[in-house]
């Protein structure tokens, strides 16, 4: 059965469907900015990877004229990359305080509270009812990244929370959506590692 039937199923009842899109998502908001920012964006998103260095500064200096959520997102992965771990979580949390709609901000916030042993936390970023719709805020196309994102976080959370159950649901979801995707087949190793665990006690 697909994603998309499973996700139909289990929303008959409210008339809910999520479309699953793998190719880039067009953002309403994106056509509001103003060119000089449009133009910037693909070269901003390269130099993540081509020069994090680079990267931290002028992401920097552009959030101070226009904090989007994904440019903090992006300055939280050039931070990562150059391995400064603190700087990571500071923009983690910072995202996340002036950006909690941003689905990002929500999953980054959320496994860095897991890292930290602040399950509450988690679950508060994660939403009631680990129920994605809700923090979609009406959005009907979601992409994979955002899929394979938050259900991982809700699969790791569960794995923490020791709701095994909980968690292989949470990985049922991503094997349908993305089998061979790193969220996935960590997730998969987790479970695995845990199963492990506890039968060898």
């Amino acid at each position: 059965m697909s994603l998309k039937r499973k996700m139909s199923r289990r929303r008959e009842a409210t008339g809910h469907l999520l479309e699953v899109v793998h190719d880039a998502l067009p953002q309403a908001w994106h056509s509001r900015l103003a060119s000089e920012i449009r133009e910037a964006i693909p070269g901003l998103h390269a130099l993540v990877h081509d020069d994090p260095r680079a990267a931290v500064a002028e992401l920097r200096s552009w959030i101070e004229r226009e904090p989007l959520p994904m440019f903090y997102n992006w300055l939280s992965a050039a931070h990562s990359a150059l391995g400064e771990m603190d700087a990571v979580d500071e923009v983690v949390v910072e995202n996340y305080r002036r950006n909690p709609h941003y689905l990002f901000a929500r999953i980054n916030y959320a496994e860095l509270c897991i890292a930290g042993g602040d399950l509450a936390g988690a679950r508060e970023a994660l939403g009631d009812g680990f129920d994605i719709r809700r923090l979609l805020r009406g959005r009907k196309r979601v992409h994979i990244t955002e899929v394979t994102g938050y259900f991982y976080a809700v699969g790791r959370y569960h794995v923490e929370t020791g709701d095994l159950d909980a968690a292989h649901r949470a990985y049922e979801l991503l094997k349908e959506a993305a089998p061979d995707a790193p969220p996935t087949r960590a997730l998969r190793h987790m479970l695995r590692s845990r199963l492990r665990d506890t039968l060898s006690k």
